[in-house]
C-alpha cells in the first residue's frame, strides 16, 4: 500500500511550532535565574516537559522511515544495499545539518549555577556582540537534530538485518524495541562515569559514551522511540490493526504515570534517574496515542473541510518546511529580541510575556510558509535534503513531495 499519512505530517507540525514556541518562551523570561527550581510555577514544569518531546519526532521519524523501508523492499524490490544507501545519505545529511544548527544558529544551553546561557555563535553575536569560538559541551550536546539522524541510521541499519535473516515482523520489532529500552536503564549509571570522563579530559572514552548517555537526546533511550515508532509504521504498511498499538500505549502510559507518581520529583533538575526513566516509559505510551489519534482525525478519505482543514493544512506546513524554521529561529527571535529591547530599553518579559513573544514569532513562521508554499519551498533545507538524497541515494520521497506540495 502506497500511502501518505496526513496524521502523521500534522502531529509533527504542530510538534515542531509548539517546539518554536517554547525556545523563544523559555529563553527570553526575565529572572529564569531566579526560579525556584524545588517549587517551579506550574506554567514552568509545563514548559519544562514540552521541551522534553523530543522522543515524539523520533518516534514520527521511526515510522516514517519503516513505511518507507517496506514500500523500497515490498513495491521497488529495492536490494537491502541500495536501501542502507539511501538511508546513509539521508542520517549523515540531517547530522551535518544538526552539527551546523548546533554551533552556529541553535537554542542556548542554560547554565543556572553560572546565571548564563551558552549561545550558539550566531545567536551569541546577534545578542551581545561578542563572536565566541565553538566549546565542549555544544559540540558534544546530543540535540533533537543528531537524535534523528543517528535513528535513521540506527533503525535503517536493525530493519535490514532483521529483514536479511527474515525476521522483520511487528512482534519482533516490539521485542527489539522493548530490549533497548530496558537497556536504557544503563544510561542511569553511565551518564556520571561520562561525567567523570569529562572532568579527566579522556577523550576516547568521551567520544565512546557521549552518543550513548549524554544529554540531551542520547542513543538510550531515543533509539527505543525511533525502534517503536517503525513497530507502528511496518503496521501502518501492512494495514494491521491499530488495536495492539493502543493497549501497548496505554500499559506504557499507565506504568510510566505510577512510576512518576511515587518517585521523588527532579525533572526540573535535569537529573538522569529513576524519575527521568518514568518519563521517558510515559512519553513512549503517549506518543504512541497521539499517532493513534492523529490518524484517526485525519486519515480519511478525504481531508475534513473548515476549520479542522484550514488547522490541519497549517500545521503540516511545519511538517514539510518545519526543519528550516527550526534551524534559523533562534536567530530570528534574537534579532527579534534585539528590535523590541532598541525599541523598548527596558522591556522585561515575564513568563505571560515570554509565551506571546514565542506565540508571535510561531505565527509569523507559519504564514510565511504559507507564502513559500507557493514557490515549493525552493531554497529550504528541506528542499537540499531532497536533492542530495534523490541523487546520492538515488530516490527521495521527500524531494517528491516538496515537488507536489502538502
Amino acid at each position: 500500500m502506497n500511502k501518505h499519512w496526513v496524521g502523521l505530517d500534522f502531529l509533527r507540525g504542530i510538534g515542531l511550532f509548539f517546539l518554536l514556541v517554547m525556545h523563544s518562551a523559555f529563553y527570553y523570561v526575565s529572572g529564569l535565574w531566579d526560579l525556584d527550581l524545588e517549587n517551579p510555577p506550574l506554567i514552568i514544569t509545563i514548559i519544562g516537559f514540552l521541551l522534553m518531546f523530543a522522543g515524539l519526532f523520533a518516534m514520527i521519524s521511526g515510522c516514517v522511515h519503516g513505511i518507507s523501508i517496506h514500500q523500497l523492499i515490498h513495491q521497488k524490490q529495492w536490494s537491502p544495499g541500495q536501501i542502507l544507501r539511501k538511508k546513509a545519505v539521508s542520517g549523515f545529511f540531517i547530522l551535518v545539518v544538526a552539527w551546523l544548527y548546533f554551533l552556529f544558529t541553535g537554542p542556548g544551553l542554560a547554565v543556572f549555577s553560572a546565571r548564563q546561557m551558552n549561545n550558539s555563535i550566531l545567536v551569541e553575536w546577534i545578542l551581545s556582540g561578542r563572536w565566541t569560538g565553538f566549546n565542549q559541551e555544544r559540540l558534544l550536546y546530543i540535540d533533537s537534530l543528531v537524535m534523528i539522524g543517528s535513528n535513521v541510521l540506527l533503525v535503517s541499519l536493525i530493519w535490514l538485518l532483521l529483514y536479511k535473516i527474515k525476521k522483520l515482523k511487528p512482534a519482533v520489532l516490539l521485542v527489539v524495541s522493548a530490549a533497548v529500552m530496558i537497556l536504557s536503564l544503563l544510561r542511569l549509571p553511565l551518564y556520571p562515569v561520562y561525567l567523570d570522563q569529562v572532568r579527566q579530559g579522556n577523550w576516547w572514552s568521551i567520544l565512546l559514551l557521549f552518543w550513548l548517555v549524554n544529554k540531551n537526546n542520547p542513543v538510550l533511550p531515543f533509539l527505543a522511540f525511533g525502534l517503536i515508532g517503525s513497530w507502528v509504521g511496518l503496521r501502518l504498511a501492512e494495514e494491521r490493526s491499530h488495536k495492539p498499538i493502543i493497549r501497548v500505549g496505554l500499559i506504557l502510559l499507565l506504568a510510566g504515570l505510577i512510576l512518576y507518581v511515587f518517585l521523588p520529583d527532579t525533572m526540573l533538575q535535569r537529573e538522569i534517574d529513576l524519575k527521568w526513566y518514568s518519563i521517558m516509559v510515559t512519553q513512549l505510551g503517549l506518543f504512541l496515542l497521539l499517532i493513534i489519534a492523529a490518524l484517526a482525525v485525519f486519515d480519511r478519505r478525504k481531508l475534513p473541510a473548515g476549520p479542522i482543514g484550514c488547522l490541519c493544512r497549517f500545521f503540516c506546513r511545519f511538517s514539510y518546511a518545519g526543519l528550516t524554521a527550526f534551524f534559523w529561529e533562534s536567530i530570528v527571535a534574537a534579532l527579534a529580541w534585539r528590535l523590541l529591547a532598541f525599541a523598548v530599553p527596558e522591556l522585561r518579559l515575564g513568563i505571560g510575556g515570554a509565551l506571546l513573544f514565542g506565540l508571535v514569532l510561531a505565527l509569523m513562521w507559519g504564514f510565511f510558509l504559507v507564502l513559500w508554499e507557493k514557490r515549493k519551498y525552493a531554497g529550504s533545507i528541506e528542499y537540499f535534503y531532497g536533492l542530495v538524497v534523490s541523487r546520492l541515494g538515488r530516490f527521495s520521497s521527500k524531494a517528491d513531495k516538496l515537488l507536489k506540495g502538502p
